[in-house]
């Protein structure tokens, strides 16, 4: 493959992930609005969440099938197809139900987006996937810091959440018509990296030892990171105090943390270890939230500081997993960013109920035991004998033993 080639194929990549940041976030910007707006009790708010992460869960799965069948360019177009659809329809959402369905679109459209991008860019740079993998979702981080400013100035100036879904429009037409345009080699589904995969072997892949505990992994982080961003605003806002421009400001300085540390995590989590580095960082997330959470509002601010340490999680634990040898590479991952997508299901849901019952500071302490669930499952990988320091990412990895 060409260098033009290589880069032009990376910057679709990131394109997709900036993309995949702005969506994701419109969210949590514009639920308090939605809510008030359709009359949503918390819970039902959590349940529109939930059925996001169910498309998402179900696109990480499926899109990785996809990959493998078909190619990874054709995993971008039906994400950017997904998105404009769903948008269209959550944009004019006047019921819960079409709601439900159109957000659960947008999910499947993420989902594709997070699996195209991180299975591209980590067959397309080897052992260095660990260090463009985090400025991968360093993309991530920069649509996501955009998105809670931008929505908190148009909801100020009295744009309602629906317009703001639709001039998102603007951003996902030309991002999709770039995934079409974009060449991308025509013998990327015969290079011997993957196989086709029938129901019998598709158990093998999933079960594999060296991936069960990234598993654990992945699904509480997920609904942790999840969480957290869907609540982020509400919590400042109702057990805080803090007025909507200020939560927004909050919102978006958390994001600002997660950029940094994934920019800061691409030039050091390869040389200190993968595994150590997950660790650390999940450590800083659990401190900043329970100083956020049981501070007093003086205090609120540490909850910024969550986005520093949930930065570089998601990227080196795709780093871990995709240095696991296999034939199926697309679907190894698939079934990881899809445990990932239970975990979107199962956090933001469980949080709206038990914010419905104890408050809101009880709901977001969830996100608090989830981190725990992290290092626990980190502590127990690092003693495994025969792991490799760096999660198995050998410099000389061949994939095709799985």
């Amino acid at each position: 493959m060409g260098k033009k080639a290589k880069w032009m194929i990376t910057a679709g990549c990131f394109l997709g992930y900036f993309l995949f940041g702005a969506i994701d976030n419109m969210k949590g910007a514009t639920l308090p609005a939605l809510s008030r707006d359709m009359g949503f009790a918390h819970s039902t708010a959590g349940m529109l969440i939930c059925s996001e992460y169910t498309g998402f869960f179900l696109a990480t799965f499926l899109a990785g099938l996809l990959s493998d069948l078909c190619g990874k360019k054709v995993t971008l177009i039906a994400a950017g197809l997904s998105l404009l659809l769903g948008v269209t329809g959550y944009a004019r959402s006047s019921s819960l139900l079409l709601s439900l369905g159109s957000i659960f679109l947008i999910g499947l459209g993420l989902g594709a987006l997070e699996l195209g991008g991180s299975d591209i860019l980590s067959g397309l740079w080897g052992a260095r996937s660990g260090r463009y993998l985090n400025l991968l979702n360093a993309c991530y981080g920069l649509g996501a810091i955009l998105t809670p400013a931008a929505v908190g100035y148009l909801l100020g100036m009295g744009i309602s959440w629906r317009r703001v879904y639709q001039y998102s429009l603007f951003i996902i037409l030309p991002i999709t018509l770039y995934f079409i345009i974009m060449k991308y080699p025509r013998g990327e589904k015969k290079d011997g990296r993957s196989e086709k995969i029938g129901l019998k072997g598709l158990l093998p892949v999933i079960a594999h030892r060296k991936v069960l505990l990234m598993y654990v992994v992945i699904f509480a982080y997920v609904a942790a990171e999840i969480g957290v961003a869907t609540w982020f605003m509400g919590f400042l806002q109702e057990d805080k105090m803090m007025s909507a421009a200020g939560s927004s400001i909050c919102f978006s300085v958390y994001f600002v943390g997660m950029t940094v540390g994934r920019l800061a995590g691409s030039l050091f989590v390869d040389r200190v270890g993968h595994m150590e580095s997950l660790l650390l960082f999940t450590m800083i997330a659990a401190l900043s939230l329970a100083g956020g959470i049981f501070g007093p509002p003086s205090m609120a601010f540490l909850l910024v500081f969550t986005g520093f340490g949930f930065s570089i999680i998601f990227p080196t634990s795709t780093t871990v997993v995709s240095g696991i040898p296999s034939k199926n590479p697309g679907t190894l991952l698939g079934c990881f960013f899809a445990m990932g997508g239970l975990g979107g299901m199962v956090g933001p849901y469980l949080i709206g109920i038990v914010d419905d019952v104890f408050g809101l500071r009880a709901g977001m302490a969830v996100n608090l035991v989830f981190c725990v669930i992290v290092m626990a499952a980190l502590l127990i990988k690092m003693r495994e004998k025969g792991d490799e320091k760096d999660g198995y990412l050998r410099k000389d990895a061949q994939r095709g033993t799985l």
